[in-house]
């Protein structure tokens, strides 16, 4: 468990020092790749499309306001 959470802290720390682009960009696609895998998972119709969009959607919202940035 103690590798696990190491390699969360790594990862995050890395993530928070990305500007707010590529920060919304690799969001946008770890959300849009999510959507899919559970959609696939459940069965869902329209997956490529329902995951393009939350991908679009993420990636729009993190680069106008930044919610999971923060301002340090």
């Amino acid at each position: 468990m103690e590798t696990a959470r190491r390699l969360y802290d790594r990862v995050d720390a890395w993530l928070r020092d990305r500007s707010r682009v590529p920060y919304a960009a690799i969001l946008g696609t770890a959300t849009g790749l999510g959507v899919l895998v559970v959609g696939m998972v459940l069965g869902s119709g329209l997956l490529v499309v329902q995951a393009v969009t939350m991908a679009v959607v993420v990636f729009g919202l993190e680069c106008v306001f930044g919610v999971h940035q923060t301002d340090e």
